[in-house]
């Protein structure tokens, strides 16, 4: 799955707007309850039935506000993964081009000099052009590991969308019955269902979630190895092009370290 900061400000949008309607619901329930129990019909056993059914609404309602509030305080997390890979696509781009433009197989310069010089351009050329190669492939892994992360967070969120949309669906149906003084226990083991299965499902996200980021967590772990590999890195530090050693800038006058072909 691809990640889509709009998509994303979408899904996080409808979670707020799902935890608003789920609360006034819940703010609800004590006069709905009261006034269920208000009709000429409903015997003793039926109003323990709604009064008990109420009170269930009420507990799993704060229950599934309270998780999805804790859950969205790291809603900004994917955002920012996805605002970093982007940043390190980029400087993968800048690299690679780097490596293509010094690349010593199509440098014209290497063709046209003659002498040790031309050696040693070519032999820096080359250190230069696996220095930059090495920059571009960190940045195209972690993007990957940022980009795959930010993409398993907005499946994560979608995941709570979809609990807080059932959630609202059977809160909604059960507070119906109990308005209508004929609920029954069929609609009171609506809610019970729901409070067992929502957090199954909710705990089921979370686990999916936390595989998917200990893959990254192994993957950024090869990614540091490479960027700490310093084989690349003379003396801790980009490949010194050694031009101080040919300073002989005289020519063609048969002296010089280094002559145009």
């Amino acid at each position: 799955m691809e990640f889509s900061i709009a998509q994303f400000d979408g899904i996080i949008a409808q979670i707020e707007s799902k935890i608003g309607e789920i609360g006034t619901k819940i703010d609800s329930v004590p006069s709905i309850v009261d006034n269920g129990v208000s009709h000429w019909w409903v015997t003793d056993a039926m109003e323990a039935v709604i009064r008990w059914a109420g009170t269930k609404i009420v507990e799993f309602g704060k229950w599934l506000i309270e998780t999805v509030q804790d859950l969205l305080q790291g809603a900004l997390a994917p955002v920012y993964m996805a605002m970093c890979a982007w940043d390190w696509l980029e400087i993968r781009e800048t690299a690679s081009q780097v490596a293509g433009n010094i690349d010593p197989n199509i440098l014209k310069s290497t063709a046209e000099w003659q002498g040790a010089a031309q050696f040693a351009y070519k032999s820096a050329a080359t250190a230069h052009n696996a220095a930059a190669k090495r920059i571009s492939d960190i940045g195209k892994d972690t993007a990957i590991a940022l980009g795959a992360s930010a993409a398993a967070g907005l499946a994560f969120y979608g995941g709570v969308l979809a609990v807080l949309v059932k959630a609202a669906v059977a809160v909604t149906t059960a507070l119906g019955g109990i308005a209508s003084g004929v609920f029954s226990w069929a609609g009171a083991m609506l809610i019970a269902e729901e409070a067992a299965s929502d957090p199954a499902l909710i705990v089921a996200a979370v686990t999916g979630l936390t595989a998917v980021l200990g893959a990254q967590v192994g993957t950024l772990l090869a990614i540091k190895a490479t960027a700490t590999d310093n084989s690349i890195w003379p003396y801790g530090k980009w490949p010194d092009a050694a031009t101080s050693t040919f300073d002989n800038g005289t020519r063609l006058d048969g002296r010089a370290e280094w002559s145009i072909k």
